[in-house]
């Protein structure tokens, strides 16, 4: 592999979009169009991270070759952001799409939790480049518990987004390469 400087990230700004599942990634990552929408402002100290459960390998062997084979467990990964709006629609996608709006306007906390289903867009910039996550499908819901630690920072609603495979797709989510290699997204663990 050869060095490629282009290939390098400085996150700059970027934003987080949701979509009807489905939804292609649009041709223009700078400026989506409808139906692509923005879940609010972000933390600019928690922007992005991605965790896996699974995977684990297990040695399969014979009495003549006790490490013949290795199998791997199913793989799920989860993205996971911070969204600093608490409006009704941050508050559904922390609580469950099926938190009631009730009389008063507030927003009742479901006791069995439906996550939010949709498409999923992650773009961050970096100068004139530009690096993003897409998921054709995945589910919306807290990533972690509800914690208020100060009064000189922004509060923040934990989430997390689970790709999920759509349709014939081999792959739960893309990946859009740095460096002019391609301007097609690449799938984890090849196409």
């Amino acid at each position: 592999m050869a060095l490629n400087d282009a290939a390098t990230l400085v996150i700059g700004s970027g934003n987080y979009l949701t979509a009807p599942t489905g939804t292609a990634m649009p041709d223009d990552l700078l400026t989506p169009l409808s139906p692509w929408d923005p879940v609010g402002h972000t933390s600019l100290e928690e922007i992005f991270s991605i965790t896996s459960e699974g995977g684990e390998a297990t040695v399969i062997g014979s009495l003549q070759n006790k490490s013949l084979r290795t199998k791997y467990s199913a793989r799920t990964e989860k993205l996971a952001f911070t969204l600093q709006q608490f409006d009704l629609a941050g508050l559904k996608l922390y609580y469950g799409s099926n938190a009631p709006t009730l009389p008063d306007g507030s927003v009742g906390v479901p006791n069995d939790p439906i996550p939010t289903a949709c498409a999923f867009l992650a773009v961050f910039v970096d100068g004139e480049s530009h690096f993003a996550f897409y998921a054709p499908r995945a589910e919306i819901y807290r990533s972690d518990d509800l914690s208020f630690g100060d009064t000189e920072s922004l509060a923040g609603l934990p989430l997390g987004v689970t790709p999920m495979p759509y349709g014939q797709n081999q792959w739960a989510y893309a990946i859009t390469p740095l460096g002019g290699e391609s301007a097609q997204p690449v799938p984890p663990g090849g196409a």
